[in-house]
């Protein structure tokens, strides 16, 4: 019979050094960002999200017209 006592450091799961180190490194990366970047990219992401809804609500627009006009 197998003793689970001491399991090996594969088997501890997300507490290996591995994961802690992939961790405080995706923290300093987190950081290291400045606060212009996050503000340009939240302005790309908010443009990009503008340009899809415009985009919808013209297709909506032509769709009920020409509901409207073949009836």
């Amino acid at each position: 019979m197998k003793s689970f006592a001491h399991p090996r450091v594969i088997e501890r799961g997300i507490l290996t050094s591995a994961y802690k180190q992939e961790i405080r490194q995706s923290i300093r990366d987190m950081k290291s960002k400045s606060v212009s970047q996050m503000k340009s990219s939240f302005l790309n992401y908010h443009d990009k999200l503008a340009s899809q809804t415009g985009a919808i609500l013209k297709v909506s627009l032509f769709t009920l017209v020409l509901v409207l006009v073949l009836f």
